[in-house]
């Protein structure tokens, strides 16, 4: 057994995949392997995976699949994972040199089944911004961490011993299934420290410049995660909240998209009537609050202003 796989989905990112594969291989562990799978990528991709193959047969192993997304090919290469320990790496992005042995090591000496690290944003290869992905280092503030796959590794055995899978062809798979891994858990680690480096580009998902309907699948996302979080209902309540509720009529009120955030809104409001009674809904700055409380009202018009008036905040700040 190898001490970590590192699956690396490939789709289309020519142009970022010799960072991303160069970084993996700038590290001080010795027994790991890289699991590169081409996700019937129209471009030069898979020569760039051949080329790595080559150079480096003993860390390096490459597939190729009928193309199904994100999800879908993270649970392809989980089954060919031979490593104690797994983390996803998407092709655009990079890790942080000579890390990847301490968080193995800090993995083996406090036996943890996740550990969790932060990453750092990347704008124009210029701005770089911390983001802290959890407070508190226990099981209900891992559940509302950053519900990203990259910037964790995790025990093999929870994917291959417990047949857990992302969900395939929807936005926010990461949502849909990581929180709730808690679920299959006895400890989870935090450290501290920028590791994964994600890197913004103007079509990302989280970056829109047009509406997209795929925006409503957070609905999916959610439904998909209520069943692993049975004994956290508070925490399933305010991620539903804060994903569903808040999250997606930030990106659906700059496209005066009413009708497709009633969806949304309603779909939060049946399933958590009482939402603003939450605590970790009560605990958080008071616009955040404003900003819901117009929400609940339907006053998209306050929204909006208070939307402009936050970015103005923020770049006062910036």
């Amino acid at each position: 057994m190898k001490q970590l796989s590192i699956i690396v989905p490939i789709y289309n990112t020519e142009k970022y995949l010799r960072k991303c594969v160069d970084s993996l291989l700038e590290q001080d562990l010795d027994d790991y392997e890289i699991l590169l799978i081409n996700d019937s990528s129209p471009d030069s991709s898979i020569d760039i995976m051949k080329e790595y193959e080559e150079k480096f047969p003993n860390i390096i192993r490459i597939f190729s699949k009928e193309n199904g997304g994100l999800g879908d090919t993270r649970n392809f290469g989980i089954p060919y994972a031979k490593g104690k320990y797994v983390t996803f790496v998407d092709s655009d992005d990079y890790i942080k040199e000579n890390s990847l042995n301490r968080l193995c090591t800090k993995m083996d000496n406090e036996d943890l089944d996740i550990l969790v690290y932060d990453f750092v944003k990347e704008y124009d290869n210029v701005d770089f911004i911390h983001e802290q992905a959890m407070e508190i280092i226990d099981d209900k503030h891992y559940v509302l961490s950053t519900p990203n796959a990259c910037n964790k590794m995790f025990k093999t055995s929870i994917f291959q011993e417990n047949g857990v899978r992302f969900p395939t062809k929807i936005w926010y798979e990461d949502l849909a299934v990581i929180p709730g891994l808690v679920k299959y858990t006895k400890k989870i680690g935090y450290i501290h420290e920028g590791i994964y480096y994600y890197q913004f580009r103007s079509q990302s998902i989280m970056n829109q410049v047009k509406y997209n309907p795929k925006m409503l699948e957070m609905i999916n996302s959610i439904n998909n995660l209520s069943p692993y979080l049975d004994e956290y209902p508070l925490e399933l309540e305010f991620l539903s909240l804060h994903h569903l509720f808040y999250g997606n009529s930030l990106r659906l009120l700059p496209f005066k998209k009413y009708d497709e955030l009633e969806i949304c809104l309603k779909t939060h409001e049946n399933n958590f009537p009482n939402w603003d009674k939450n605590p970790y809904y009560n605990a958080k700055p008071k616009l955040y609050k404003l900003f819901c409380m117009c929400l609940k009202k339907r006053r998209f018009l306050c929204c909006r202003l208070l939307m402009w008036t936050r970015k103005i905040i923020s770049r006062r700040k910036s």
